[in-house]
């Protein structure tokens, strides 16, 4: 036979028994969908992740923090939890030893409740800001005005808003100059930021800020912990003002050549791929796991395979009689196990296609199926029914034509 009659043959055989066929192939369409799907979704998680990193920090910025920027690294985590804080004392020296070639700006966070005479908004973040902020963090005011020079220095009662926070105390630029109260304490609203939109949900206009001496008399303590951020001035490279603040802050420290660093400096870059890192290894357990399924698709074709090649002993005795070949027998019966996984793989590829699909139009999530998971996605079930297949067609070839005849 040759292989158009073979693949002829198998279809014959699948279409005689069409609901044990798609029943058989229900294992692999289970997991080729999933594959497909799980690899569409982490791919738009990742690129959506991006975009979120991309609006939230300045690429051309680097944070100093005691927080280890890598998910995965727990030991690190762990360790880190020991080293000393970083106070507004380190931001400082750091800000006076960099003053050539970087802006370093500093800032701390508490959760307070912002009221006004007829509206009140709770759980709102309050920020204590440098004086460099502005420069370093890209703060853009719509209505008003930023903080000067003199309201730092003397940690004046001002403040600045978020638009969606000025919006939730129905506050606009006519209300520049009015008070509001934050934890109980009256501020001076000078001026309204321009709306940023929102970072993984989460808007970044709902909180206020005011100048940090003004937020570590109320609402801070000795040794306060900050975060600070540098931004290389213009005209200076990014990767030497890396190397030079990390040596700075390392003197500041009070740290020796052989002392390891008690500090992460942390840029976009380095903060996306420890996301990626997390994401990917999500990913491979996930879709190991969704792979399970496509192993329990293997045994079901091979189940039934056997079984068929019981039904049809007389039919394979007829063959060899007639002349036909112990190949001719494994091909036909591995074709049938191929066809089988392959349909269950276009089924899968359909339903997880469906779902990515559904997933990018009703969600933020950039998903789309790419062109390598389908390739791989069909390729895999295709050999899934190989596999499988090959036990029973090689037991269907190894049958004795006489005795074959004889079985009832």
């Amino acid at each position: 036979m040759n292989p158009a009659e073979i693949f002829r043959t198998s279809m014959d055989s699948l279409r005689e028994n069409p609901v044990r066929s798609f029943l058989t192939s229900l294992g692999v369409t289970a997991g080729v969908g999933a594959v497909v799907a799980l690899v569409g979704l982490f791919s738009g998680v990742g690129g959506f992740v991006e975009s979120q990193f991309q609006g939230m920090l300045n690429s051309n910025a680097f944070s100093i923090t005691r927080q280890n920027p890598d998910f995965t690294d727990f030991e690190e985590m762990r360790k880190s939890r020991s080293w000393p804080e970083i106070t507004v004392e380190d931001a400082g020296l750091l800000a006076d030893a960099a003053s050539d070639y970087a802006l370093v700006s500093w800032e701390a966070r508490s959760m307070v409740t912002v009221r006004t005479l007829s509206e009140t908004a709770a759980g709102v973040s309050l920020t204590g800001s440098s004086a460099q902020s502005e420069t370093v963090m890209g703060i853009s005011v719509e209505h008003g005005r930023y903080f000067t020079e003199a309201e730092f220095s003397r940690g004046a009662d001002v403040c600045v808003m978020g638009a969606d926070l000025a919006e939730t105390l129905e506050l606009d630029a006519d209300d520049l100059g009015s008070s509001v109260r934050v934890a109980g304490h009256i501020y001076t609203v000078v001026g309204i930021e321009e709306a940023s939109g929102s970072v993984f949900g989460a808007s970044m206009d709902s909180g206020i800020r005011i100048p940090f001496g003004s937020w570590q008399n109320r609402f801070g303590r000795p040794g306060t912990e900050v975060t600070i951020t540098v931004v290389p001035l213009d005209g200076e490279d990014f990767d030497e003002t890396l190397t030079r603040v990390e040596e700075a802050f390392r003197n500041i420290r009070g740290l020796t050549l052989s002392d390891e660093s008690d500090f992460y400096t942390v840029t976009q870059e380095g903060a996306m791929s420890s996301v990626n890192a997390l994401l990917s290894a999500a990913s491979a357990v996930t879709i190991g796991i969704a792979a399970i399924s496509l192993l329990v698709g293997g045994i079901g074709i091979m189940n039934i395979t056997l079984v068929s090649v019981t039904e049809r002993t007389r039919e394979i005795g007829t063959r060899r009689a007639l002349g036909a070949t112990r190949g001719t027998i494994v091909a036909q019966f591995l074709a049938e196990a191929v066809s089988v996984s392959f349909l269950g793989g276009l089924i899968g590829l359909l339903l997880g296609g469906l779902v990515v699909a559904a997933v990018g139009r009703l969600t933020p999530l950039p998903a789309e199926t790419s062109g390598w998971s389908v390739a791989v996605a069909l390729g895999f079930s295709s050999l899934v029914g190989l596999v499988f297949g090959v036990y029973p067609a090689w037991k269907a070839s190894g049958l004795s034509p006489v005795e074959a005849l004889r079985y009832e």
